[in-house]
């Protein structure tokens, strides 16, 4: 009987030091290495920002605060808190838009249904024959430099506590409780 086949190794970062020749894994992280790198083969490497994940995890605690207690008229608009944060990404400028200009007005509601489909966060907006699609941008590590993440975070908390209609200030002592 052949053994299962092992599951794919998901990336991990390493942390190395560069010796002005090459660059050495901290020992830390030997292991790892060994298991993700074959040995003389080329390894792409780019440097990436440390982001304060204390911040980082004070923020989504803030949108599940805010999403807890959005206002009467919001509270039925966001199925989720991922939700929540993806429309204040969007309002707030985060986002690309995609314009459809259709046939018609029915085939414009077609294709906004087919992308509600394909992007249950996307914020979907539909006038007569034109679709127009936003799809807010990643905050991930690697899509968004640290100097936006900071700025698109002040922007959507401020963004989230009217809705919830508290303070930033004040949604924020009350994720510190919960988080």
């Amino acid at each position: 009987m052949n053994p299962a086949p092992k599951k794919p190794l998901r990336p991990r970062p390493i942390l190395a030091v560069w010796d002005g020749n090459v660059f050495i894994p901290l020992p830390r992280f030997k292991n790892l290495c060994d298991r993700q790198f074959e040995i003389n083969a080329e390894v792409p490497l780019i440097r990436s920002e440390e982001r304060n994940m204390s911040a980082h995890r004070w923020y989504f605690a803030s949108i599940n605060e805010a999403w807890k207690n959005l206002a009467e008229e919001y509270a039925n608009g966001y199925p989720s808190p991922e939700h929540l944060r993806a429309a204040a990404l969007v309002e707030a400028g985060y986002c690309t838009e995609t314009n459809y200009v259709m046939d018609s007005p029915k085939d414009a509601r077609q294709l906004g249904i087919a992308l509600r489909r394909l992007s249950p966060l996307a914020i979907i907006r539909i006038s007569g024959n034109v679709v127009k699609h936003f799809e807010a941008e990643s905050q991930s590590v690697s899509a968004m430099k640290r100097e936006r993440f900071d700025r698109s975070i002040r922007d959507v908390i401020e963004i989230v506590s009217s809705m919830a209609r508290t303070t930033p200030a004040e949604l924020k002592k009350n994720a510190d409780r919960s988080a």
